[in-house]
């Protein structure tokens, strides 16, 4: 997989002096993460989340300067916007309990929130503020990644599709890649194959319990600088994107990187494989940007699209070496975090297949975790 997950273990991996040959079926960055927004998220959710998110903006930082692009990282902070008095109880528990693991959050008032944003609607309840929420262009990313893996000696072969794996038949580890074009002899395979993981796993004999989970972009004609913070949403974003439901869930998230055009979104529903844009999602989209921001109704749209998230049951994402076919890792799941987490995912790939002490436990990340619970 060539998305900002597989270009990241390849990156760190040819630090490490391993030999890499990233193959990708399209382009780079031609899936989800080319479809995302670019933030990088605070860490909203406790346990194994906030310590991978955590882990990943300090790699961030550092890749500022590693990596041979220009990423456009920002740290202006992530605004969630209370609508309701019930949002703004769920702010209040969300913030404390951040506080309380370490993290910086404030919560705010409508005037406070009206000083941040002086755009944002009057007649809200509140807001939380997280000051090391972040941005990125995920494009840039993930092509600086495969530059710098390219740099110490990987192989990067865009256009090849995976055809089928080979199992040494002794004790069933993977031997090989076998594409359109050639057999690639392979120590070790990683699975970083986004919303696609489960057709990949399955070659080897594996179900790997990730489904594609659409989500829709609008994108506006460039302004003057409208949105101060990096990103601007709302607390129901949280609960939407924890949610397993089937409808459709569409909520406020709203960034201005450096080129000036607003970046609309978010919607979230499970439709399979279909990656057409709805009309209907695109107006539901506007019609909550235009909630919380109403002086904006003259600005253009000038393009939508649509990508899919890779969605795992517990809405954690899979890290992990497979138990049955010795050599097989598997990097996915990580539904909408995918470029917050991309660092650190590509960081513990590298100490695994290495054999290096990993940054976190990897228990809570294993694909084992859907067996035992079946």
């Amino acid at each position: 997989g060539g998305g900002i997950i597989g270009c990241a273990c390849a990156y760190y991996l040819s630090r490490e002096g391993v030999g890499v040959h990233l193959v990708e079926r399209g382009p780079l960055a031609g899936g989800a993460s080319g479809a995302g927004e670019g933030g990088i998220a605070p860490p909203e959710r406790p346990g194994i989340q906030a310590r991978l998110a955590r882990a990943t903006a300090l790699l961030y930082q550092a890749l500022v300067e590693e990596l041979p692009l220009d990423i456009e990282y920002r740290k202006k902070g992530t605004l969630y916007l209370a609508e309701s008095e019930e949002d703004w109880r769920c702010a209040e528990e969300a913030c404390a309990r951040m506080q309380t693991e370490g993290e910086r959050c404030e919560l705010l008032t409508p005037s406070q929130v009206v000083d941040l944003e002086p755009h944002v609607a009057r007649d809200i309840a509140g807001g939380a503020f997280y000051p090391d929420g972040g941005q990125v262009n995920p494009h840039l990313v993930t092509i600086g990644l495969a530059q710098g893996a390219r740099a110490r000696g990987a192989v990067i072969q865009t256009f090849t599709e995976v055809t089928g794996m080979e199992l040494s038949p002794r004790n069933g580890a993977v031997m090989a890649v076998k594409t359109a074009r050639s057999r690639i002899p392979a120590g070790a395979v990683i699975n970083a194959a986004g919303a696609w993981s489960n057709a990949l796993g399955k070659m080897v004999g594996l179900n790997i319990p990730v489904v594609p989970r659409k989500g829709h972009i609008v994108v506006t004609e460039p302004t003057p600088p409208i949105i101060h913070c990096t990103t601007v949403t709302e607390v129901g974003y949280v609960r939407a994107s924890l949610s397993g439901e089937q409808a459709l869930f569409v909520t406020l998230e709203t960034e201005q990187p450096p080129s000036g055009n607003l970046l609309l979104g978010m919607s979230r529903e499970f439709v399979g494989f279909d990656c057409s844009v709805s009309p209907g999602v695109v107006r539901a989209i506007i019609s909550r940007h235009l909630r919380f921001f109403p002086a904006n109704s003259g600005i253009h749209v000038i393009r939508t699209y649509a990508g899919l998230r890779p969605y795992s049951p517990d809405s954690v994402p899979i890290i992990s070496e497979a138990e049955t076919v010795p050599g097989f890792y598997i990097a996915t799941g990580h539904e909408g975090e995918g470029i917050t987490l991309a660092p650190i995912t590509g960081k513990l790939i590298a100490q695994m297949i290495t054999g290096q002490e990993p940054d976190l436990p990897l228990g809570e990340l294993a694909l084992a975790r859907f067996v035992h619970s079946g």
